[in-house]
């Protein structure tokens, strides 16, 4: 028939010979002959542009290998019906084999959403596709991401996780020697003036230290490398500081954390092996083998060490409070307790220990206690962000107080302009409250803070996901708004 004739016909007409001509173009597609299909679909599109039968025609298209054609289709498919599931699944699969992953992405996130995450396949393709086109972003950006230190909260817990070395400094500072450079370091260090130290521990390897302090100069430069994410650099000057000082107990105990960050556990706890039988008495040996420990999920072995360090130097803030952590993972709770009460009697000035006693009052649901406990660590110490962001967490989660979470979140971020963990929990929050866009620009800047490729691919993976969401709002607001509801 021509088309003028087929617009003479009735409506009802048109729309028999249309299901006519499906209903054998069905019989041919399940006989897998997808030509005959495809010519029987397109007669009945003549008749009826039917998004079902674009979508049928596409499933023709797929088998055949003609992807462009299936995208195509789908799109002529979803103008008819924008929330056609079966033509964006197909679409999704089109763009994937296309080499089109964050069209892909888009497509599968969309039959996610509008499927109630029913479906398993399409929400186990829009994971995939996620990490894929994370992975590859993150990868392209560390080729060009310049190395940046973590937050200095982040590098103040590190440093402080040893104890300090004390010895005495060259006098002289203003000379262009390696010891003049490692002892502005040394100050830089106290003065927590991070950048300048990384700047003057470069310098001071670069000269060379006289004997009394090469080790300590290598040890520092491949702490801070470390701490920048570049592991193989931080091994290499850890080595080089045991060369120089085989005796110096903390350049094996940090290089252990360079194994156990490749998951090399065999070399880890050689290095622990070795320092024990340097000094067997440096507790930093103990606290820092029971944080592998902790780490490997071997808790018994873990308050073992905490527990020996202690009885080395009871003085140590540090390993009173991962004792009591570790004690509660145990589930001994009482003793857990205890714990921390003696280490408040021992430290009540810590804002560190009221910080972790909140957290583990808060996961026994005494969430009064906690809050007065997160409140009294700020007041301690209102420089230090974690406070902030427990307090935050719990206001939001529990008490529901969306404005006050913020409030404290970007109290977090004003101390502490580079902390994840603060721009990590508003991007959180506004997410879930359906703020997708203002989600975002956090984000984004979880990405300028990453340091390690793994890092990054994580923060990506979040700006890619709320990338799709803004996007789907914008597209399908009626499906976006059903949704932000049942999120309250």
């Amino acid at each position: 028939m021509t088309d003028e004739e087929i617009a003479a016909l009735t409506e009802k007409e048109r729309e028999d010979a249309a299901q006519s001509l499906k209903t054998k173009g069905n019989s041919h597609f399940s006989k897998k002959k997808y030509e005959e299909a495809v010519h029987l679909y397109s007669q009945a599109i003549r008749f009826k542009k039917d998004p079902v039968f674009f979508s049928n025609r596409a499933a023709c298209f797929g088998n055949l290998g003609q992807n462009d054609r299936v995208i195509q289709d789908c799109d002529e498919a979803l103008k008819l019906d924008p929330v056609y599931i079966k033509a964006l699944n197909r679409r999704a699969q089109a763009f994937e084999k296309n080499d089109d992953p964050e069209a892909a992405l888009y497509d599968f996130t969309c039959v996610c959403i509008l499927d109630n995450f029913k479906n398993e396949a399409a929400s186990k393709a829009m994971e995939r596709i996620l990490k894929q086109v994370s992975e590859a972003k993150a990868k392209e950006m560390m080729k060009t991401k310049k190395p940046h230190l973590p937050s200095p909260t982040f590098v103040n817990a590190y440093l402080e996780s040893f104890h300090p070395v004390i010895h005495e400094l060259p006098s002289a500072v203003d000379e262009e020697t390696g010891d003049a450079y490692y002892a502005k370091a040394y100050r830089a260090i106290s003065e927590r003036n991070y950048e300048t130290a990384v700047e003057s521990l470069e310098k001071a390897v670069e000269l060379g230290c006289s004997r009394a302090y090469q080790a300590y100069a290598l040890n520092l430069l491949g702490t801070f490398v470390f701490l920048k994410g570049n592991a193989n650099d931080a091994l290499s000057y850890f080595d080089k500081a045991i060369e120089a000082d085989p005796q110096f107990v903390q350049s094996y105990i940090k290089r252990s954390s360079i194994y156990m960050e490749k998951g090399d556990l065999a070399s880890t706890f050689k290095q622990f092996e070795l320092a024990v039988g340097i000094n067997s008495s440096d507790p930093d040996i103990y606290y820092h083998r029971g944080q592998v420990n902790y780490i490997s999920g071997n808790y018994d072995a873990a308050a073992k060490d905490y527990a020996e360090s202690i009885k080395l130097n009871d003085s140590f803030v540090y390993a009173h409070i991962q004792l009591g952590v570790v004690q509660y993972k145990l589930g001994s709770i009482s003793s857990s307790m205890s714990t921390f009460n003696n280490t408040l009697k021992k430290f009540p000035n810590s804002a560190e220990v009221h910080n972790y006693y909140g957290e583990l009052l808060a996961d026994q649901q005494k969430l009064p206690e906690a809050i007065e406990t997160f409140t009294k660590a700020i007041a301690l110490d209102s420089k230090n962000p974690l406070p902030y962001i427990n307090k935050a967490m719990l206001m939001y989660q529990v008490m529901g107080d969306m404005n006050e979470a913020m409030n404290l979140c970007k109290s977090a971020l004003e101390v502490d302009p580079a902390c994840d963990a603060a721009v990590a929990s508003l991007a959180q929050m506004l997410l879930e409250q359906g703020e997708s866009e203002q989600a975002l620009t956090y984000y984004e800047k979880a990405i300028e803070l990453a340091r390690t490729e793994a890092e990054l691919e994580h923060a990506i993976m979040y700006v890619e996901a709320t990338k799709t969401q803004t996007r789907f709002a914008k597209e399908y607001p009626e499906a976006a708004a059903q949704l932000k509801a049942l999120r309250g």
